[in-house]
């Protein structure tokens, strides 16, 4: 994941302050928001907002140590997701972004859609796949009975197949490339066993799953 690992520096005290652990992010706004950053002699975790960044290259350039947040012992990779009314959907393992968009949650189980994500606790994320449209305004006769439409939809999570039988001989749509940008597969490019193999190799079969047809 971009950025995991490296160092940051605070340039007026000319020191590592610690190690990027993993993004923060707003579930409210579904939006990367910052990293977590680990201290590499107390471990503790502090937040480090991304308006506090200075430029991020080799190492996460900041001015000094004062702008990281103490968070304490955060978990958010350990989450468990459950629906509002209570089914198990797995241990998150991976978030999947677009810039800093969250698009969706990797878990042990399956894959789902960021946009059924209805709330999030310390150890629980919650997920919600009924959607409703608005009611409908009253009427000017108040006295008339009003009737309120509502259209349930739901969507089941995706559970990704890891068969190469699934993947060999389909067209990618989308170029995509691997942990380090080593180019997998170009667009319009049929899936070989060999580019199979490299996407498993470089954790990218979620990504490939959904861009063949």
């Amino acid at each position: 994941m971009e950025n995991i690992a490296k160092k940051v520096v605070a340039l007026n005290e000319k020191k590592s302050v610690g190690y990027v652990l993993k993004p923060c992010i707003d579930f409210k706004l579904l939006k990367k928001v910052g990293y977590i950053v680990v201290d590499e002699e107390s471990e503790q975790e502090y937040f480090l907002n991304f308006d506090n960044i200075k430029k991020i290259d080799d190492c996460v350039l900041i001015e000094n140590s004062s702008v990281l947040e103490y968070v304490g012992e955060s978990g958010e990779f350990r989450k468990r997701v459950l629906s509002n009314s209570g089914e198990d959907y797995g241990v998150i393992k991976e978030y999947v972004f677009q810039y800093r968009t969250l698009k969706k949650i990797v878990t042990d189980k399956c894959e789902i859609n960021a946009k059924f994500i209805s709330d999030s606790g310390e150890e629980i994320l919650f997920v919600s796949f009924i959607r409703r449209r608005k009611k409908f305004p009253r009427a000017k006769n108040e006295n008339m009975p009003v009737k309120i439409m509502e259209d349930k939809e739901v969507a089941l999570p995706i559970v990704i197949n890891l068969s190469p039988n699934y993947y060999l001989g389909k067209v990618a749509f989308e170029t995509l490339l691997g942990m380090n940008n080593e180019l997998i597969i170009k667009e319009g490019v049929k899936v070989t066993k060999q580019i199979f193999d490299k996407a498993k190799k470089h954790n990218r079969l979620n990504e490939l799953f959904f861009i063949i047809k």
